[in-house]
């Protein structure tokens, strides 16, 4: 099996600011865009909105459904793919972290909500007004970006941002709680498992780096994401375990060992525990989905 393949803007663009952004309609996306037909990264952050259609997609091995008023948001290096059906429509737009950064010199891009980390939860289903009410500023993105005109940059920057900011409220609306001290925690730790993750998988590990009990630490993480600093940190680790069971020929022990697991049967035990079936059964399932999938990006 070979690596997945990663794809940055210029795959996608031609034009000046293939750097840094690519927008288009959905439609013409698809059709110009074939060559993708397996699971793939990308090297930028992608927001995609489906105004029209159906369908399933595949996101570091998670499946969520298409439908109308669908807004994924990706960062860079997640595992993705999709199933759609022939009338999808929409708009979807790529850009670079410095793209958004160097603009906004006061903020960053993870000070989005659903631009913390990886593993946040990232899509956002719209409501009949909530779509109509954010369509024309995907619509005025791609519109701006087909044109050559003065202050084209600045504009695009400020569009996006006005779409984020959308998103934030609806996002915060749903999935984040009124306790902002405790959500910052939770962001930090969440930092931390992404720093450490391969090397440290115990909540007292991270309990000690942010300087509180390991109790008070579940004690957060159960209010703010319903799960315990255990299976936070787990969560983590077999993302990044099937990513590595399916991007090239790996043995399950070279896979344990890059996971920090120096006994690769307690490995194999933790991996069907959580996700169901033995690292090897997991590689033949996503190799016979993938040879029966027709994926397009």
């Amino acid at each position: 099996m070979k690596n997945f393949p990663i794809y940055g803007i210029a795959e996608f663009a031609e034009d000046s600011m293939a750097h840094a952004l690519y927008a288009n309609a959905l439609r013409p996306h698809l059709e110009e865009h074939q060559f993708v037909n397996t699971p793939h990264k990308h090297s930028t952050y992608i927001t995609v909105l489906f105004t029209r259609g159906s369908g399933i997609h595949y996101i570091d091995f998670d499946t969520y459904d298409v439908r109308p008023g669908s807004v994924f948001l990706l960062t860079p290096g997640q595992v993705h793919s999709w199933v759609l059906s022939e009338d999808v429509d929409g708009y979807v737009f790529f850009h670079t972290e410095a793209f958004y950064n160097q603009t906004y010199l006061s903020k960053r891009l993870s000070d989005f909500p659903f631009y913390y980390l990886e593993i946040n939860y990232p899509v956002i289903y719209l409501t009949e007004i909530q779509l109509q009410e954010l369509t024309p500023l995907f619509k005025a993105i791609y519109d701006e970006y087909q044109q050559l005109l003065p202050l084209k940059y600045p504009k695009l920057t400020s569009l996006i941002d006005l779409v984020y900011i959308h998103l934030t409220r609806i996002y915060q609306e749903e999935r984040v709680p009124s306790s902002h001290l405790n959500f910052l925690r939770v962001k930090k730790l969440e930092r931390l498992i992404e720093e450490n993750f391969k090397t440290k998988k115990l909540p007292k590990d991270y309990a000690d780096l942010m300087h509180m009990t390991p109790r008070h630490l579940n004690r957060i993480c159960q209010e703010i994401q319903h799960q315990t600093t255990g299976a936070l940190i787990l969560k983590r680790v077999m993302i990044e375990a099937k990513r590595l069971l399916l991007q090239k020929e790996n043995t399950i022990a070279e896979v344990a060992e890059q996971l920090g697991y120096d006994d690769d049967a307690y490995f194999v035990r933790i991996f069907k525990k959580q996700v169901g079936q033995s690292p090897k059964q997991f590689q033949k399932q996503m190799t016979q989905n993938q040879q029966a999938m027709h994926v397009v990006f």
